[in-house]
């Protein structure tokens, strides 16, 4: 069978703007593990929140798209950060088992008080830009999924500016990697771990967004985002920012290619096998340095 190479490439472009949003997601949960050692599974419904709020501003408020997306980043972050301080600052020094079990009950919790306050029926954005598809050589290219996959990537350059290049992102970068000695060069290391819950919930958000953009909103999309996101989050390995860069775009690559090869009914299985295989052999992920994945 002859290699149709325009569909390859087709599939590995789709794939790499689909693994943009996860990547967001990992690098979510990465800062988030690596700051306070809390695998945070309510990343996925922090992203659904985050539609659900862009979406109501975007109704309510006369702010258009942009404003309507800085009011939700705003809002999901503040969220975030209160609800670490109440619920989860006392938890620290307990079981970390426990900690994950409360981060699953706040996910619940979200996706309750969205059912209550929005209902249980999908929305969809209005279109701002053409979805009829272009063709640019032997590539199929969607000129509304450019400008979304554009976002994604101006959010993954400003964080990581902000990680590489500000006061605050040196001191949670510090933070991850020795705790002790950060606090012995005066950093406030709960201040750092309470801004990852804010900042991770804007990178979820902003991944969020550009999902319910692309497909629509609906209350489903947390669980499914949250698996993507653990997924590639581990493919890269917890706690590695530029790991989880590269694990959330090979996961959009190898779940294109499988439901190309199988059914897209399958697409979802894929984050799951990959999951597995790499818990068997390769736990510390994929692009893990020796000493370990937390790094940041």
């Amino acid at each position: 069978m002859e290699l149709d190479y325009g569909l390859l490439a087709n599939q590995i472009v789709w794939g790499v703007m689909v693994g943009i949003s996860y990547t967001l997601l990992a690098m979510a949960f990465s800062l988030i593990f690596a700051t306070s050692n809390t695998i945070n599974f309510a990343i996925g419904e922090f992203a659904m929140l985050t539609a659900y709020l862009c979406y109501t501003a975007l109704s309510k408020l006369p702010v258009g798209f942009v404003g309507a997306a800085l009011v939700s980043m705003v809002a999901i972050a503040a969220l975030a950060m209160l609800i670490e301080r109440i619920a989860f600052r006392r938890l620290y020094d307990l079981d970390p088992i426990l900690i994950l079990i409360g981060t699953i009950g706040l996910s619940s919790i979200v996706k309750s008080l969205v059912l209550i306050a929005w209902g249980p029926y999908s929305m969809s954005f209005p279109r701002y830009f053409p979805v009829e598809p272009v063709m640019i050589g032997p590539l199929l290219i969607i000129p509304q999924n450019v400008v979304v996959v554009s976002v994604g990537l101006v959010a993954m350059i400003g964080f990581h500016l902000f990680m590489t290049r500000t006061r605050l992102g040196t001191a949670m970068r510090a933070t991850a990697q020795n705790i002790r000695g950060a606090t012995l060069v005066g950093i406030n290391p709960r201040h750092c771990v309470s801004i990852s819950w804010g900042l991770g919930a804007v990178m979820a958000g902003i991944a969020g967004v550009m999902i319910a953009f692309t497909y629509n909103i609906s209350v489903d999309m947390g669980a499914a985002s949250g698996l993507k996101g653990f997924t590639a989050a581990i493919l890269g390995g917890f706690g590695n920012l530029p790991a989880s860069m590269a694990g959330g775009v090979v996961l959009g690559v190898v779940e294109n290619g499988a439901a190309e090869i199988f059914s897209h009914e399958y697409k979802d299985v894929v984050a799951f096998v990959v999951i597995v295989l790499i818990l068997l052999f390769k736990p510390a992920g994929l692009f893990a340095r020796s000493g370990g994945a937390r790094r940041i």
